[in-house]
């Protein structure tokens, strides 16, 4: 379990005291019931399941009295990911920091699919060390596909494997419309759904599909940020397209116009976007620095908790 185990290791390092549930995972629900946990006793109201009812209680109490269970409830999480060869690429550019293993800049920086991995394992983590069920849809070479949700640390290692293997250079391109609406017509019970999608425009397909996963779901859109081509063009190293491995131009890369139009762009997609999930009400996190993946995923756990 090489992925998982990283993951872990880099959580300890962050978390100041034991990371809670997803939104208090794990809670426990009084219901009437058998095969269930006993709770308590209380009298009879018409409805009442009349197997439920403690004859021996109720003869010393002179009135009938029913029993009550509790029910343990688990969330379910669903990771939704829009893997492709896109992931391939770099999500941000540092000349001091680690080398990146796939196409986009030769030198330094962070693979895209390696901020969607850590992402991936720390809520999936999160969520099956407090017992609740994590699946994965991610998009496969045949096209996007369901893994039902488990709560083994295998099953979570495999999912990431997966998120790995389908985001190199050689895999298909991303879809985030596909995979979302594969999610729609998948997934039918209530989930806490985690949307792991690239540096996307909220646009009105993008919109219509999320209103649909509303209906049912608790969505959370967690977003990743592309590589800006002029930050290693200016720092003097080629930059190559992630798909046809094809050189940026260096006038261009290197090109301080061109890099205030990016910087200008990115800002204002990143504006509309927040403007329109705020509207509908999806909590979203931008991920562009690998150092402050964990810290800001624990910041959304607790926001999200505190909303509840």
């Amino acid at each position: 379990m090489a992925l998982l185990t990283k993951i872990k290791t880099r959580l300890a390092l962050h978390a100041r005291r034991p990371v809670s549930g997803l939104l208090e995972g794990r809670y426990a629900s009084t219901l009437a019931g058998r095969s269930l946990d006993f709770s308590d006793l209380r009298e009879y109201q018409p409805g009442d399941d009349v197997a439920d009812i403690d004859w021996k209680a109720s003869a010393r109490h002179g009135g009938l009295l029913v029993k009550r269970y509790v029910a343990d409830r688990k969330h379910t999480v669903f990771l939704v990911v829009d893997t492709g060869r896109e992931l391939a690429a770099l999500a941000g550019w540092r000349p001091d920091g680690p080398g990146a293993d796939g196409p986009g800049a030769d030198g330094p920086g962070a693979a895209r699919r390696d901020l969607v991995i850590t992402a991936a394992g720390v809520l999936g983590w999160i969520a099956i060390s407090h017992g609740d069920y994590v699946g994965l849809v991610h998009g496969g070479d045949d096209g996007p596909t369901i893994l039902r949700p488990s709560t083994s640390e295998l099953e979570l290692e495999r999912m990431l494997g997966l998120i790995e293997a389908s985001s190199r250079a050689t895999s298909g391109n991303q879809d985030p419309v596909a995979v979302m609406e594969h999610a729609v017509m998948s997934i039918r019970r209530r989930t806490i759904m985690f949307l792991l999608l690239g540096d996307i425009e909220v646009d009105g397909g993008i919109e219509a599909v999320l209103r649909r996963l509303l209906v049912q779901h608790e969505v959370v859109l967690i977003t990743v940020g592309d590589l800006d081509p002029t930050g290693p063009g200016r720092s003097g190293r080629a930059v190559r397209d992630v798909g046809t491995g094809r050189r940026f131009p260096r006038f261009a890369a290197e090109s301080a116009t061109l890099a205030a139009e990016i910087e200008a762009a990115t800002a204002d997609r990143a504006e509309r976007r927040r403007t329109t999930l705020t509207r509908l009400g999806v909590a979203h996190l931008h991920l562009d620095d690998p150092d402050r993946v964990i810290g800001d995923l624990l910041a959304l756990v607790e926001r999200m908790r505190r909303v509840r």
